[in-house]
C-alpha cells in the first residue's frame, strides 16, 4: 500500500517522485493488482508515466497498466454516452432531468475525468421515477423494482439506477441541483451535498455490508473537499446533527495524513475523543472477505465491536450493536410488515 500511495500522492496531490518503489517485476505486478482492487489503475498509470524511464516498471507490467487504463477509458466514454443518450429521452419524452449523483459527477474533478474508475449510471429522479419506469418499460427494457431506494435497468449496454430516494432510511435532506454538467444540459448536487452523500454511502457500505472503503473513495473525498468551490461551513451546517459527522472529519483527517493534504482546519477535536487518523483505517478499511457462513460473519462483527467499542462510541455516540442490530431489526421488520401488505 506504502507504493501505491506515494505514487497517487505523485501524480495526483503534486508530491515528490516517491523515494521508494518496486525493485522488480514481481513486486510491480503485485501493485499493478493492488491498484486494480483498490480501483485507481489508471489513476496509477497517469503516475508512472510521469516518472523518470528508469525508475518505470518493466514493458510487460507497463503494457498491463496501459491495456487496463484504455478499457476504462472506452468504458467510461460508453457509459457517457448512454448516459447523454437517456438524459435526451427524458427531457423529450418526459420533460424532466433526473440529477448525477456519483460516478461522472465525481470524475468531473479528477484531472482526467476517464480515469475515475466507474459502473453504472446513478441518478436521483425523486417522484418521477415511476414515470420513468413506465417509459423504459413501454421501450421494451425490463425494469427492476425490487430495491424500494430505486429501480435499476440496462440501457445502451449500461446499469442505471434510478433512485426515489439517496439515502438507505429514506431520511433525506431536501437536495439541491447545481449547474450544469460539463457542457451538457445535465445536474447534479451542490458540492457539498455531494460530499454528504458520498459520506452516507461510504459509511453504510463499511458498517452495515462491511465492505472496507477503498482508495478510489478516498480520492473522490480529497478531490471533492479541495475544490475552489466546496464551502466547508456549508458542509458543516448539512452534516452536524447526522450520524456520519464524525465519520466524516475522520474520514479527512485520514485523508490528510494519506495524501499529505490540509483540507481543513478545526479537526483539533477528534483528538480530545481519543481518535487519530490511523484508527480510520482500521475501523473502515480492514474488513475481512465475506464469510459464507452468517455465524462466522455476526463472530467477527460483534468481536470487532467489542474490541473497537471505545471508537465507535466516540464517533457515534452509542454502541455498534444498538446502531447495527438494532437498525437491523427495524428494516427487517419494515419490509416484513410491507410484504404483509
Amino acid at each position: 500500500m506504502t507504493w501505491l500511495v506515494g505514487l497517487l500522492r505523485f501524480g495526483l496531490f503534486g508530491d515528490a517522485v516517491p523515494a521508494d518503489l518496486p525493485n522488480d517485476e514481481g513486486e510491480w505486478r503485485s501493485l499493478f493488482e493492488l491498484s486494480r482492487r483498490q480501483a485507481v489503475t489508471a489513476l496509477l498509470y497517469d503516475a508512472i508515466v510521469l516518472l523518470p524511464k528508469e525508475m518505470r516498471p518493466p514493458r510487460s507490467v507497463l503494457f498491463h497498466f496501459a491495456t487496463l487504463t484504455q478499457t476504462i477509458e472506452d468504458d467510461n466514454r460508453r457509459r457517457e454516452e448512454a448516459l447523454l443518450s437517456f438524459a435526451s429521452l427524458c427531457d423529450g419524452r418526459l420533460f424532466i432531468m433526473p440529477i448525477v449523483v456519483k460516478g461522472s459527477s465525481l470524475a468531473s474533478r479528477y484531472p482526467v475525468p476517464l480515469h475515475r474508475e466507474c459502473g453504472d449510471n446513478d441518478l436521483l429522479s425523486g417522484i418521477e421515477t415511476e414515470r420513468i419506469a413506465t417509459m423504459m418499460e413501454q421501450m421494451g427494457v425490463p425494469v427492476d423494482h425490487k430495491d424500494p431506494r430505486h429501480i435499476t435497468f440496462d440501457y445502451k449496454d449500461t446499469t442505471f439506477e434510478c433512485h426515489r430516494y439517496l439515502l438507505y432510511h429514506n431520511d433525506d435532506p431536501h437536495w439541491h441541483r447545481d449547474k450544469d454538467f460539463g457542457d451538457t444540459c445535465l445536474d447534479t448536487l451542490r458540492i457539498e451535498e455531494e460530499a454528504f452523500f458520498l459520506a452516507k454511502h461510504c459509511e453504510h457500505h463499511a458498517v452495515f455490508f462491511h465492505n472496507p472503503v477503498r482508495l478510489r473513495t478516498l480520492v473522490d473525498w480529497s478531490l471533492l473537499l479541495g475544490s475552489k468551490d466546496f464551502d466547508l461551513a456549508a458542509f458543516d451546517r448539512i452534516k452536524r446533527y447526522s450520524d456520519v459527522r464524525v465519520f466524516a472529519d475522520l474520514m479527512t483527517l485520514y485523508c490528510n495524513e494519506l495524501f499529505g493534504l490540509h483540507l481543513r482546519d478545526g479537526l483539533e477535536y477528534l483528538k480530545d475523543e481519543g481518535l487519530k487518523a490511523a484508527d480510520f483505517d482500521r475501523l473502515y478499511m480492514q474488513c475481512p472477505q465475506r464469510h459464507p457462513n452468517a455465524l462466522v460473519r455476526v463472530a467477527r462483527r460483534s468481536w470487532k465491536y467489542l474490541r473497537f467499542d471505545r471508537y465507535y462510541r466516540a464517533i457515534y455516540g452509542k454502541s455498534m450493536f444498538s446502531r447495527f442490530y438494532l437498525s437491523n431489526l427495524k428494516v427487517a421488520i419494515g419490509n416484513l410488515f410491507r410484504r404483509r401488505i
